[in-house]
């Protein structure tokens, strides 16, 4: 067991008395209450208090069995967990509890099978998107890895389209001018950099009404980050009305371009843990334009397209745009979890995988 020099838990008699007669359902809520707030060894005090309680109900039993294993008991709390998903194959809480111990234990492949599990029966598992994306795609988040990006260009002419809160807009400390384009306003989740500001209208009436000269003068845009509207129409359309105001030597970054799964990447939002059919738009640019450099960045939650050598006089997507979204409008994400497609040119989430991203 875990020491803490902090441990300190009621007395038997007094748990006994407080605790005695809650129903179930009272029971969990309690040790849970306890779990979140890191209080394992009370947990464990409560189990010795009312030790019969803990062996009739499933959910009972797990968090008795989360407690053990952050105590330091892994051995008894896997096989207690392991016991519990042969009795009950189809208890999501048991399966989930199971792969966050396999994961924790760095059993990577066991805990991506469990996830991948878990996801297929319920997409919207509290966090089991999240941690089957880190488990698929280890390394620094995407907003993290953008502010690498920053770093290693320092752009001075930066455009962002879709900005939520700002957190991505805040990163462009470089830029002269950084515009963000967004309809629909939402609170900054910290100031922006002085050369920043938000027009908050849809990319498509911001390129229709707007010159590059007007926005940005003389200067064409460095660096471009697309992460708007999650159809794949509209991301296509944007990095085609984008790629024109860049400079050849510009970089373009689209987002959600590698799901986790099929019941996440639709066009119609029906899991919590969402990116749309923007997949497609990634999709397009390696198939239809091989003139661009491509290479995708294993940034969780769904990875980073880096998009180079730009032609801005290109009319090749935007000529065949009409038939593209024909094409693609009904296609369903063909890949299942951990499966990377090879006209991406997938690079590792790691220093090196960024910098050839950006060679």
């Amino acid at each position: 067991m875990r020491d803490r020099t902090d441990s300190f838990v009621p007395a038997t008699e007094d748990i006994q008395r407080a605790l005695g007669d809650s129903s179930t359902g009272e029971l969990v809520f309690f040790t849970r209450q306890c779990l979140e707030r890191g209080a394992f060894d009370h947990v464990l005090a409560v189990e010795r208090a009312l030790p019969g309680r803990f062996t009739e109900d499933p959910a009972l039993r797990l968090t008795f069995a989360v407690a053990r294993f952050v105590g330091g008991e892994r051995t008894e709390a896997r096989a207690a967990v392991e016991a519990l998903v042969a009795e009950r194959p189809a208890d999501l809480n048991a399966l989930a509890v199971l792969a966050e111990m396999q994961a924790r234990s760095g059993e990577r492949e066991g805990a991506v099978r469990r996830f991948s599990a878990l996801v297929e029966q319920y997409p919207d598992y509290p966090g089991a998107q999240a941690t089957l994306a880190a488990l698929l795609m280890p390394g620094p988040s995407y907003r993290d890895v953008l502010r690498a990006i920053h770093a290693a260009l320092r752009p001075e002419t930066y455009l962002e389209l879709g900005v939520a809160g700002g957190a991505t807009l805040a990163l462009a400390t470089s830029a002269r001018v950084a515009i963000g384009v967004d309809p629909v306003p939402a609170p900054l989740e910290q100031p922006l950099p002085a050369g920043a500001r938000i027009v908050h209208e849809t990319s498509e009436t911001f390129f229709t009404t707007r010159r590059r000269e007007d926005v940005f003068g003389a200067d064409p845009v460095d660096l471009a980050f697309i992460d708007g509207l999650h159809l794949f129409e509209t991301a296509l359309r944007d990095f085609i009305e984008t790629e024109r105001w860049c400079a050849p030597g510009g970089t373009v970054i689209l987002h959600d371009c590698v799901p986790l799964s099929a019941v996440t990447a639709t066009r119609e939002r029906r899991t919590r843990f969402w990116v749309g059919d923007t997949w497609k738009a990634a999709w397009s640019l390696a198939r239809r334009r091989p003139d661009l450099r491509i290479r995708t960045i294993q940034t969780p939650p769904s990875c980073l397209e880096d998009v180079r050598r730009l032609d801005p006089s290109s009319r090749t997507l935007a000529d065949g745009f009409d038939a593209l979204v024909n094409e693609l409008r009904t296609q369903s994400y063909p890949l299942e979890p951990g499966r990377w497609p090879a006209l991406l040119n997938v690079v590792p989430n790691t220093p090196e995988g960024l910098a050839e991203a950006l060679s």
